[in-house]
């Protein structure tokens, strides 16, 4: 066993690095959990809404603290959000968390004249219907053997459970939901017979099989097709999930006045961190060498948050400007698309490492007349085209516009579609044009073709 000596370069980073790195990537709602957070561990910290300013003094540790206060927020950029006219709407919005599925089938089944007993076996079916709209797997196994009852009862309790609103609730497959759904309609027999029968044909577009099959001419196979798609393969689709629903708080705001965007961080929701008034009238009655230093010991640490705190959000703020100046169009336009725009595009504009860039629009959202975007949503690859680069954005835009114009009864083959496209002068590979077809959840040819 040999013994040698290396030396090697590492670059590690610090703790105070890390939490200026993790600081940085932190969104709008984290970094307001974060901050309470600081302000319950260092007893010098407090988030509030006001802080009162101090004389400054002589002493060096109480002529930092004091210029904390002072300082605290002078240079940070605050947007408050406009108050819509409905405060009723917007207060209903915050506190209510919509009605979910199972809520709405209790309440019908609460609200039905039938006996208790009766009830409690659909109220269990309620709690075993999966979000959905589709009774779980095991459902009338586990209602069977709870409530022990024959297996024509059994099946008279699930089609009263199933003839419960919205229609094709309580299914056990795709086949029945639709069934459901159609035999509440006033629709064609073959409607439903392709439902029971040819499912799989549908979903492969043998629309002209079924129709040789059936001995029916394409129009009546097109009009019960019709029928078919008017159904909800997930009925429970409209309804408010189980889990507690989440806001999305927008990090930028981007206001358009006249061809001038102007970008404000939104620190309206982030709390005002402040150094506690209480520690200022400790020192200044005159405090022992041991309260002395672990008070500066804990004003390092509240120093160092709110100056990582102050350099996120001018990071943001920088980042954010650049991105609206480089997709001016976007913005500006009401169709505007999105310009090729790339990480190391940024920072080389605001001469910082691209790690940086990357962990500025981490998670973070953009509010603006368009709606609300992530940030990292606006860095989009160029693809080679004769008038010099496009973005993807731009590609998926046209080759959807294409799509939707074409001959239903004729429709473009991938081949067909990059044709198109080189045609227009953007260069893609048939690939590429799968792959953003698919993207966009647009079916292939065959499955696009209406006969």
């Amino acid at each position: 066993m040999e013994l040698s000596l290396q030396l090697q370069q590492k670059q590690v980073l610090s703790l105070k690095q890390q939490q200026s790195v993790a600081i940085l990537q932190m969104n709008a709602l984290a970094l307001s959990e974060y901050a309470r957070e600081m302000a319950e561990e260092n007893p010098l910290l407090e988030w509030s809404e006001e802080t009162e300013p101090f004389q400054p003094r002589k002493e060096r540790l109480l002529q930092k603290m004091e210029w904390l206060e002072e300082a605290d927020g002078a240079n940070r950029s605050l947007y408050q959000m406009e108050h819509e006219a409905e405060d009723g709407e917007t207060e209903s919005l915050k506190d209510g968390k919509g009605q979910t599925l199972r809520e709405y089938l209790l309440f019908q089944i609460n609200t039905q004249n039938i006996p208790e007993g009766h009830k409690l076996v659909l109220r269990f079916l309620a709690e075993s219907t999966a979000e959905s709209g589709y009774l779980e797997d095991d459902a009338i196994e586990m209602m069977v053997e709870r409530y022990p009852m024959k297996a024509q009862t059994a099946g008279r309790i699930l089609k009263e459970f199933q003839s419960l609103d919205p229609a094709g609730v309580g299914a056990r497959s795709l086949k029945e939901c639709l069934l459901i759904q159609l035999n509440r309609k006033d629709v064609s027999p073959l409607a439903i017979k392709m439902a029971e029968v040819y499912l799989e044909d549908v979903a492969k577009n043998h629309l002209q099989q079924i129709a040789k099959k059936e001995k029916v001419t394409m129009a009546e196979v097109s009009e019960a097709l019709k029928e078919l798609k008017s159904c909800q393969p997930k009925p429970g689709s409209g309804f408010a999930g189980e889990g507690e629903i989440s806001f999305i708080i927008p990090d930028v705001l981007v206001e358009e006045k006249d061809g001038i965007c102007t970008v404000t961080v939104n620190g309206s929701v982030i709390p005002h961190l402040n150094i506690s008034h209480a520690y200022v009238k400790m020192l200044r009655a005159g405090a022992d060498a041991q309260t002395e230093e672990y008070i500066s010991e804990k004003l390092k640490q509240a120093e160092w948050v709110l100056q990582c705190i102050s350099r996120r959000e001018h990071t943001l703020q920088q980042v954010a400007e650049c991105i609206v100046r480089r997709q001016k169009g976007f913005f500006a336009e009401p169709h505007g698309q999105l310009m090729p725009l790339r990480l190391t595009d940024v920072a080389a504009e605001l001469g910082v490492h691209e790690s940086t860039v990357s962990r500025a629009v981490k998670e973070k959202y953009l509010q603006c007349s368009r709606g609300v975007f992530l940030l990292s949503s606006f860095f989009s690859k160029g693809v080679a085209a004769v008038e010099g680069e496009v973005s993807a954005d731009s590609i998926r835009n046209r080759l959807k516009e294409i799509i939707d114009a074409e001959d239903k009864r004729k429709p473009l083959s991938d081949r067909e579609l990059t044709e198109k496209l080189t045609a227009e002068g953007i260069h893609i590979s048939r690939r590429t044009v799968a792959k953003y077809r698919e993207g966009m959840g647009i079916s292939g040819a065959s499955i696009r073709k209406e006969h």
